[in-house]
């Protein structure tokens, strides 16, 4: 009997079927292509796509049988990622997880090639290490924007602090103008004065005079 509380929704083949564990296998015989893959079977589950903002993934399901091509069961909503994982807690067998699609072709070919070595040299360690490596990149990049800000708030202190002093500087050479031409207006105003009486002395001169010595009036 299938444990239909723990199925998820995936794409073995063409469309998208619910996928159902049982105690022996993982099956789906909703629609042909139908699939039946039994639990002791399996090498190991591997999750790709496994990243923040994707609303799918992907399982790859690797064979003890290394002749055996992966199968792969694309498109599972993230909302099952969880509960997935439980399931693959619960039945012991071991899963890692990613953010890229991996070529199983070739590394199913490096497997075969030579098994001993390929065990010797970690195996599937690299599984794992691929999503280590990723969560430390994501780690590097957020802590080098954290400084990029940093910088650019003490450059802005900076600009600011250049563009106090240059206002300051403009302001007083503004007062400073202000008070020159302060003066020169008041030595313009004397000036104007004075030319003004020198005018009225010299048209006072000019005038003709009526008899007696005395100017004329008007």
């Amino acid at each position: 009997m299938p444990y239909r509380d723990l199925g998820f929704n995936g794409v073995p083949a063409r469309s998208s079927v619910y996928i159902q564990p049982t105690t022996e296998c993982l099956i789906q015989i909703t629609e042909p292509p139908f699939t039946v893959i039994t639990l002791n079977d399996i090498e190991i589950v591997h999750l790709e796509r496994v990243q923040f903002g994707l609303k799918n993934f992907d399982m790859v399901i690797v064979f003890q049988d290394f002749q055996r091509p992966p199968v792969h069961i694309n498109t599972i909503p993230v909302e099952s990622l969880d509960s997935l994982k439980d399931w693959l807690d619960s039945i012991d067998t071991p899963y890692s997880e990613g953010p890229l699609n991996l070529n199983w072709g070739t590394i199913m070919k490096t497997v075969t090639a030579d098994p001993h070595e390929f065990f010797a040299g970690g195996g599937w360690s690299f599984l794992a290490a691929e999503s280590d490596d990723e969560g430390e990149s994501e780690e590097e990049e957020s802590a080098f924007e954290v400084s990029e800000e940093d910088l650019a708030s003490d450059e802005s202190s900076e600009d600011e602090s250049d563009f106090d002093d240059d206002a300051s500087a403009d302001a007083s050479e503004e007062e400073m103008s202000e008070d020159e031409s302060g003066e020169d207006w008041d030595e313009m105003e004397e000036k104007a004065k004075k030319r003004d009486r020198e005018s009225g002395l010299d048209e006072e001169e000019s005038r003709p005079k009526a008899k007696g010595g005395k100017p004329k009036k008007r």
